[in-house]
């Protein structure tokens, strides 16, 4: 089995937080990472989950929340005062690679594109409509005016998933970490 070495910023309090040799996200981590954004943050990790399992099977139904991981070590996040880096190893069945910029897509309610011609045609219908910001049909009311519309945008998020990618940058999700898996961790220094 392939393994991928791969990158996680976690706060220190997890060191801590290790069940059993296993650190797996919970609702309060984020709620304390996300702030005012929390529930923001819980719903498109949820969206996301649902997803991604189909793809990785979560190995307990109880998790809820992916741990998000750098697959680059030149895009990993820098330690800081509360944080530490997680160097892992990971099966590669074990991991959920996708395109970061896709990824940007997603989480601004916007619609995700196949390809520049795919685009052109959501703007021109965007325009159609005379929608000027592509994130009201989903943020705003625009979306009970054009329930198809909107539709079709989430729809297109299940692309992030699709065998393409959009820009050169990939981040992954793992569903927990097991204390064997951690080659290093690094504190700031």
């Amino acid at each position: 089995m392939d393994k991928l070495t791969l990158w996680t910023r976690q706060n220190k309090k997890i060191l801590d937080s290790f069940e059993n040799g296993i650190y797996r996200c919970k609702e309060e981590y984020i709620e304390e990472k996300m702030e005012n954004f929390s529930n923001y943050y819980k719903k498109l990790y949820k969206w996301y989950s649902r997803r991604a399992e189909k793809i990785v099977p979560k190995p307990d139904p109880e998790i809820k929340y992916p741990i998000w991981v750098s697959v680059d070590e030149d895009m990993q996040l820098r330690p800081n005062d509360d944080s530490v880096i997680f160097k892992l190893s990971i099966p590669e069945n074990k991991v959920i690679i996708t395109d970061s910029e896709k990824w940007g897509y997603v989480v601004n309610f916007m619609y995700l594109p196949k390809g520049e011609d795919d685009y052109k045609k959501h703007k021109e219908t965007l325009k159609k409509y005379n929608i000027s910001d592509p994130t009201e049909i989903i943020m705003g009311d625009k979306g009970n005016f054009y329930p198809q519309l909107k539709k079709k945008i989430e729809k297109s998020w299940d692309r992030l998933f699709e065998d393409y990618s959009i820009s050169d940058v990939r981040q992954g999700t793992i569903w927990e970490i097991r204390e064997e898996d951690i080659i290093e961790i690094i504190k700031e220094s």
